[in-house]
């Protein structure tokens, strides 16, 4: 297969801002495949997990086209948004605004704690989003909108901010570094240099995608999905089904493909999910379909995740007790060879994973996060609990 060459420099940017932004693989490509496909994008989590800063990196990379950045706040207003009236139309009974640098005539925006907005603001932001269009006066006019790239300390409350955050195609939760390793990277910083793109190149780029091919047997796929959603009592729209086949090839083509294939499924796990609760259903049911070896890591990142409450739980119980309390420094050892020993369990199955990952051809990204999760919990158990420093778990790769 051959790829072209708009395709290949595709790829080095997703592989740049991926090096660039730690343990932020999958908000890179939903960005990316935002801009691929139109659709729009939203980073919800916690202050200082970066989310701004991707999304700068993203929009700021296409040169040539008109970007609009605003933080908004409950009390920003439409003229901030949309442009101030103008007072010459307004003097003969016209209200009209004067939209040049904002929102109506952006390519790209990005929309920082965009669940912010108030009802003065959220009907024109919607027909924006969802028909590039904006009432300006007595004309609707056209808008050259590609994507908008959000980010929000949380999710949206509230009927209003529903209606916006159902205009978002692609949800992706963010959370703080994990891994100690990836920490210090962080810490240390690099300097990274990033690809930029013209506004004709996006729009070439966007024209190749609608050329991947997408065959029966991932249609099928797309029906078993939907049939086990609807079993499970979690329901999505046709349109969203039918956009997610845009998001599909997208990933195909992000990843130097000609063609979807299973792999590609791993988007519809941002675009299927509306309460934050539904999200890991909604990933076991798609990765069930497409990719076990993904699912059987994930639940391997849940039980690491609930060895590593249950020691939270067990030493906060230990230092209200007293550090003299020799049964419960006795409990707390014996726990702890305990969670150590399903740490080692946990690390066999991962090997077999790596085998079967290698042997298959697939991504190791989300078994490289498991092994990474298991490896840190197992040294907190054996730091905390039997006087180890280290762990003797051996993992394909480490030393």
């Amino acid at each position: 297969m051959t790829t072209t060459d708009l395709q290949d420099r595709f790829v080095l940017w997703r592989e740049a801002l991926t090096q660039k932004h730690i343990e932020r693989y999958d908000e890179v490509e939903i960005s990316l495949v935002g801009l691929l496909t139109g659709f729009h994008s939203v980073l919800v989590g916690p202050p200082g997990t970066a989310k701004s800063m991707l999304a700068q990196d993203i929009t700021e990379s296409v040169t040539g086209a008109n970007l609009f950045t605003y933080l908004f706040t409950k009390f920003t207003t439409p003229e901030e948004i949309f442009g101030p009236f103008n007072l010459a139309r307004l003097k003969e009974g016209v209200y009209e605004r004067i939209t040049d640098g904002k929102a109506p005539t952006a390519h790209i925006a990005f929309f920082d704690e965009v669940f912010k907005a108030n009802s003065a603001i959220l009907n024109a932001c919607l027909t924006l989003m969802n028909e590039r269009k904006f009432d300006n006066g007595t004309r609707r006019v056209d808008a050259p909108l590609i994507s908008i790239v959000a980010a929000s300390n949380e999710l949206p409350e509230g009927e209003e901010l529903n209606a916006l955050f159902d205009r978002f195609h692609l949800r992706k939760k963010v959370d703080y570094i994990h891994e100690p390793s990836n920490f210090v990277r962080m810490i240390r910083g690099q300097e990274i240099e990033i690809p930029t793109f013209t506004l004709d190149e996006v729009y070439k780029a966007q024209a190749e995608v609608k050329e991947v091919a997408v065959g029966d047997d991932v249609i099928e796929t797309l029906v078993d999905v939907r049939s086990s959603m609807q079993m499970e009592g979690l329901i999505a729209s046709d349109r969203r089904y039918r956009q997610s086949v845009g998001a599909l090839q997208a990933m195909a083509w992000l990843h130097g493909r000609d063609h979807v294939n299973d792999d590609d499924f791993r988007i519809m796990e941002h675009m299927l999910w509306t309460a934050p609760q539904d999200i890991k259903k909604v990933s076991r049911i798609i990765l069930g379909h497409t990719n076990p070896l993904d699912q059987e890591a994930n639940e391997i990142i849940d039980l690491a995740d609930e060895i590593a409450g249950q020691l939270q739980s067990a030493l906060l119980d230990a230092n209200s007790r007293g550090k003299n309390d020799g049964n419960a420094d006795q409990a707390l050892t014996k726990q702890g060879i305990e969670w150590f020993t399903r740490c080692r369990q946990l690390s066999e199955r991962i090997k077999k994973l790596e085998t079967k990952a290698e042997k298959a051809g697939r991504p190791m990204n989300r078994i490289e996060q498991a092994k990474d999760r298991v490896l840190r919990v197992a040294r907190e158990v054996g730091k905390n609990t039997i006087g180890l420093e280290t762990t003797e778990l051996k993992f394909k790769g480490r030393a």
